[in-house]
């Protein structure tokens, strides 16, 4: 972008939004070419007068605090942690408009890309739909994991994602990368929570897996993940067990670098390997017993290069096979018979 259109780097900082509008005035604040730019990206004349407004960003430089960090390596890593952590991964990556990552991201693009590859789901292509992606809270009441925006709603031209102590993690314009602000210097108008908090879910299994060069890790349960995102660390061994409460058996086995499905194991005995450096590539889990007929197990993998695969459920394979590649973390779950598996993903087993 050209330094002699100023006010286009700035609006860099915006989302790609629906509508097209002319005016007078913006154009001759931004100059008929970048205007033009700016118009042909989605922009509305309305979200041009409000970029103008927007702070320089590079007047405010910060580094996360460490209180906003989360202890955790690669057990109990709630949903909200994994999108903090995947927003971590893109510090410093360049800003592009329309960019939409792995590489280059305008802010929606931003978002939408850490939510797809943690969750599945596709929050919406810009500002606008993302705001209709959960539910509405207030700037004080947003935690780790929630989306800011700024604008009114149902025409928001900026979006972050909230990583605690009032800072966020967003994509601001062609002149910046990917980098960590404050609420205190660009306030948002009000966030949303895509991501529910809830204790309703039973916790009717653990499981723990042995990841590269780590080791074991604790136990964690239904939905939590166990394992790592974004390390290139593999996982060796699992450990799942039923809660004593259900009648019946957990059942699972994995496919294993160089070996091969390996068979059956049952409540709590190591599937993979331990101490000889063999990746898992993908794993089969069932109930048997009373428990099969009252529960369904769903669970879904990590996998390299694949993010996060769809649910499966009772017995299917999920990860790959063939393809040499490793798994990275696993969520599990036991829910009520015929509960739907949540959406999105890559398929769940890819197999040569």
């Amino acid at each position: 972008m050209k330094k002699k259109y100023s006010y286009i780097v700035i609006a860099a900082f915006a989302l790609l939004a629906v509508g097209k509008a002319q005016s007078v005035e913006a154009t001759e604040v931004f100059g008929d070419e970048s205007y033009q730019e700016a118009i042909e990206a989605g922009y509305t004349a309305e979200q041009i007068q409000q970029i103008q407004e927007m702070p320089d960003f590079s007047l405010e430089t910060i580094e996360e605090q460490p209180s906003a960090r989360s202890a955790a390596t690669f057990a109990a890593v709630s949903q909200k942690t994994q999108i903090v952590n995947e927003a971590r991964r893109h510090l410093g990556k360049p800003y592009a408009w329309g960019g939409k990552g792995p590489n280059v991201f305008d802010c929606s693009g931003l978002t939408r890309y850490v939510y797809l590859q943690v969750t599945g789901k596709n929050i919406g292509d810009y500002t606008v739909p993302q705001e209709k992606s959960g539910d509405q809270i207030s700037v004080a009441q947003a935690e780790p994991g929630d989306l800011y925006f700024w604008g009114a709603k149902g025409n928001t031209y900026h979006v972050a994602i909230a990583i605690g102590n009032g800072q966020y993690i967003h994509a601001p314009n062609a002149n910046e990368v990917v980098k960590i602000n404050s609420t205190t210097y660009f306030k948002p108008d009000f966030a949303v929570r895509v991501i529910k908090n809830s204790s309703s879910t039973p916790n009717l299994v653990s499981y723990r897996t042995h990841v590269q060069d780590f080791g074991w890790g604790g136990y964690v349960q239904s939905g939590q993940s166990s394992g790592t995102t974004g390390k290139k660390k593999r996982l060796e061994g699992i450990q799942i067990k039923l809660d004593s409460s259900v009648n019946g058996n957990i059942q699972y086995k994995t496919h294993i670098q160089d070996i091969g499905w390996q068979g059956w194991k049952t409540n709590n005995v190591l599937s993979g390997t331990t101490g000889q450096k063999k990746r898992l590539e993908a794993i089969q889990i069932q109930l048997t017993g009373t428990a099969a007929t009252q529960y369904d197990v769903q669970y879904r993998v990590h996998s390299q290069d694949y993010g996060w695969q769809a649910w499966t459920k009772n017995g299917q394979s999920s990860g790959t096979q063939g393809l040499s590649k490793r798994l990275e973390a696993i969520e599990i779950r036991v829910v009520p018979k015929n509960t739907a598996l949540p959406t999105g993903g890559k398929a769940a087993f890819i197999k040569k």
